[in-house]
């Protein structure tokens, strides 16, 4: 019986439509299952890559594709099924911690769906821009972005991270917004009797794909209405607009920003890489999952619509989740795209020198250039 050949060490295979060219990729799917994902994911076949060569190429582009990928992540049908319900959100009084007023504040963004977060605001009136701060997968939720710590090993654990980003916002003058993302604990339908593996969010994952949703489009929906709901705020400048996350908050970052101009400079952090490796291998959790987002573009197209707003990635050297080579290949991409923006010095894309986490010394530089202030 002819059995097909594993490689499992480093060979050269031209797959073109993976690579780009031929490259030495360690692999271990078999030769014929490289060629056919080669011509599933056929970058001929991505009808809304950017391929324009100028600012006004470019912004034509992002004019047909956003509205495409909107209706691709679902953000369409949600409008759709919640046509009359107005969004409603409560704060409590909060208390005055460390110079800046921390509040407890819950909003309804669909009629049975509630979310949480922490607001953080400078106790001078402002007005002051604003940072919004979505997590990934977590078990402690948004409270370690507003520097809340279960114990004092997670203390320590946040503090060395640089995870407290909500407080270190408030510090330089915004008002920081930390929500709990939705399909994360404690913001998620339960995998109950653990029928997705015992994890939230495939379950979240599987209802949204019965529903024709995605989990990235029911999370940028609540982005897009805490944003709504802050811009009313009176200490808030709306023109000044960060997004902040690291993991899975750094890829609805991403998105959010993409979809909606509103956002003035966004930062995602160790998120960032192509959908899949050369070798065949699915970088993002099952949750990031967006039915046919190859036939659309690559993660460095999504991220173009960002251009030419303000956008510094960051990556870890030694995050296992997302491999240099890929890295650097999805930055490659995208600095084409904001390269034929005119937007070349609006971009970088940095590596911190460990894992999957913050790199603080990395990104407020960027962004207090990006605002205007002196870094």
């Amino acid at each position: 019986m002819c059995r097909p050949n594993r490689v499992n060490t480093y060979i050269r295979f031209p797959i073109v439509s993976l690579l780009g060219e031929g490259g030495m990729t360690k692999v271990s799917h078999s030769r014929e299952l490289l060629l056919h994902m080669g011509r599933l994911y056929d970058e001929g076949r991505r009808e809304y890559a950017c391929r324009g060569g100028n600012p006004g190429e470019v912004a034509e582009w992002q004019a047909r594709a956003r509205p495409r990928l909107r209706e691709l992540i679902g953000l369409d049908r949600i409008a759709e099924t919640n046509d009359d319900h107005r969004v409603r959100v409560r704060l409590d009084e909060g208390e005055v911690v460390d110079g800046y007023l921390r509040q407890k504040g819950w909003m309804r963004s669909e009629p049975e769906i509630e979310i949480s977060f922490w607001m953080l605001r400078p106790l001078d009136g402002g007005p002051h821009p604003l940072g919004i701060f979505p997590h990934g997968h977590s078990k402690y939720g948004m409270n370690p972005y507003a520097g809340i710590a279960r114990d004092e090993e997670h203390r320590l654990r946040i503090e060395t991270q640089d995870r407290d980003v909500a407080v270190q916002a408030v510090k330089r003058g915004f008002v920081a917004i930390a929500p709990n993302t939705r399909g994360f604990q404690p913001a998620s339908i339960p995998d109950l009797k653990d029928r997705h593996g015992g994890r939230d969010c495939r379950a979240q994952l599987m209802h949204c794909l019965l529903a024709g949703r995605t989990p990235i489009g029911e999370r940028v929906w609540d982005m897009l209405n805490l944003l709504d709901w802050a811009e009313g705020l009176r200490d808030v400048d709306t023109g000044h607009v960060l997004m902040m996350g690291n993991s899975g908050g750094g890829v609805v970052t991403i998105y959010t920003a993409a979809c909606d101009e509103r956002v003035t400079v966004a930062v995602p952090s160790c998120s960032f890489c192509t959908y899949v490796g050369a070798n065949g291998i699915i970088h993002h959790c099952d949750c990031n999952a967006v039915p046919g987002i190859l036939r659309f573009g690559g993660f460095h197209d999504v991220a173009g619509l960002i251009a030419p707003r303000d956008l510094c990635i960051v990556n870890g050297r030694e995050d296992t989740l997302f491999p240099i080579h890929e890295v650097d290949r999805a930055v490659r991409g995208l600095s084409r795209i904001y390269d034929s923006a005119g937007a070349k010095e609006r971009f970088v894309h940095r590596y911190g020198p460990g894992g999957h986490r913050f790199y603080s010394q990395l990104m407020w530089p960027f962004i207090e250039s990006a605002m205007g202030k002196e870094s």
